[in-house]
This record gives structure tokens, C-alpha cells and sequence, in this order.
């Protein structure tokens, strides 16, 4: 798996940043409004910040008696031409499919011609 600046707990996953401003670490969680921003001096106390802020996020969903939000739900936007849009719908025609399967499968191909793997969410 590529190096990234992220941290990962109970399938929430934290972008580690340097704030020179404030000369501290900031974390957002991805996708995910709900969990507060963290800030701290170092890895540990952001770390710590982080899963603090999700274990919060969760209590708080189960004393609603709600279901946490899941970040990453298979669902986004794709923005592009109205030209490209128009080719792959008539190509997903010409295959008996639909522009979802079209995009997957592009998706799953740039994936592995860019050796980027998946990651294993049983890990968290």
C-alpha cells in the first residue's frame, strides 16, 4: 500500500496536515462532517484526538439510536464532458450495460494499471 497521511480507526479514515499557521498537526476526517476536525502538538495526542472524536461520534449515534454514517458508501459525482458523457452511455448500450458497470469497470482497471491497492477495512 502506497504511504499516505492518514490514520485509520473503526473504518474512519483522518488526513494528517501540518498547520504552520498555528505550528500544529490537523486531522479531518474523510468524508465524514459529522467528526469534528482535531487539532494537536504531535502524532500521538492527534492520534488519541482522533479516536476520541469518532468514539464521541458513536456513542452519540447509539444514544440517538441512529446509524453512524458510513464515509465511503460507493457513491459520487463524476464530472466530465457532455461529449464523453454521451460515448460511454452509447458504449455501455453497444455492450447491453449501463454508464454504472462502464464506470466500475474503468475504475477497476485504472486500479490496477496504477498498482494502487485496496484497502482492508477488516484491519480496522
Amino acid at each position: 500500500m502506497q504511504t499516505t497521511n492518514t490514520l485509520q480507526y473503526k473504518n474512519y479514515t483522518c488526513q494528517v496536515s501540518y498547520y504552520n499557521v498555528k505550528d500544529c498537526l490537523t486531522g479531518r476526517v474523510l468524508g465524514m462532517s459529522q467528526i469534528p476536525n482535531v487539532n494537536a502538538r504531535d502524532l500521538d495526542e492527534l492520534t488519541e484526538k482522533f479516536h476520541r472524536a469518532v468514539e464521541e461520534y458513536l456513542l452519540a449515534c447509539d444514544s440517538a439510536g441512529k446509524k453512524p454514517a458510513q464515509a465511503f458508501t460507493g457513491n459520487f459525482t463524476v464530472r466530465t464532458t457532455p461529449v464523453i458523457h454521451e460515448a460511454l452511455t452509447l458504449y455501455a448500450l453497444s455492450q447491453e450495460t449501463n454508464l454504472a458497470q462502464i464506470m466500475q469497470q474503468a475504475i477497476g482497471e485504472f486500479l490496477a494499471n496504477h498498482d494502487i491497492e485496496l484497502p482492508n477495512k477488516e484491519e480496522n
